[in-house]
């Protein structure tokens, strides 16, 4: 009967380092060579990945953030309500945690309707206390090469963990931004 209990006890103890080993080894996400085949800007679509560079002058990449939620924000430095916006990212973002959500905006003209360049980005995280999410320089020509559809500022997109755009909204309302962050972080990540 011991004899019994004991290679019960070892073929459960095999099956659980198997699961373990297994586990570790799953393929991890690669913004390269994301596992689907198309992007687009979209509800229900990926949407397609970019890089910009930072206010410290870095390059940023959308799809390094898989795994978060995206609070995507498309302002302007002489939008009043993109002003307002800007100056909750970081209570926004220690609300949910930085290892939950990244809040990026993307600053498509600076005061004078041209585009950002470093120091306006520098400007723009200084005077509204952005230390937590990374302001990121664009431009009109960026928007049309991109899939977003931009018709006021600001304009809001959201992606959950799965790099899924989930929707977005238009103008600066802290409720339905709260709301959407909220949603999204009860969805379950299904790692696709």
């Amino acid at each position: 009967m011991n004899e019994k209990k004991y290679l019960i006890r070892l073929i459960i103890l095999a099956l659980v380092a198997c699961a373990f080993l297994l586990s570790s080894c799953a393929p991890k996400f690669n913004p390269d060579k994301p596992p689907w085949d198309v992007c687009y800007g979209m509800s229900g679509e990926h949407p397609c990945d970019f890089t910009l560079k930072d206010q410290d002058g870095n390059d940023v990449r959308l799809y390094d953030y898989y795994g978060k939620v995206v609070i995507l924000d498309f302002s302007t430095m002489w939008c009043g309500p993109c002003q307002s916006a800007a100056r909750s990212i970081d209570s926004t973002i220690e609300k949910y945690g930085e290892e939950n959500v990244a809040y990026i905006t993307v600053l498509i003209e600076n005061s004078f309707g041209k585009d950002p360049d470093t120091r306006d980005l520098q400007y723009w995280a200084q005077q509204n206390g952005i230390t937590l999410g990374p302001v990121l320089g664009g431009s009109r020509g960026f928007l049309a090469t991109s899939d977003f559809q931009i018709t006021a500022w600001p304009t809001f997109f959201f992606i959950d963990r799965n790099m899924v755009l989930q929707g977005g909204t238009i103008g600066f309302n802290s409720y339905v931004i709260d709301q959407s962050i909220s949603k999204l972080l009860e969805e379950p990540d299904t790692g696709n």
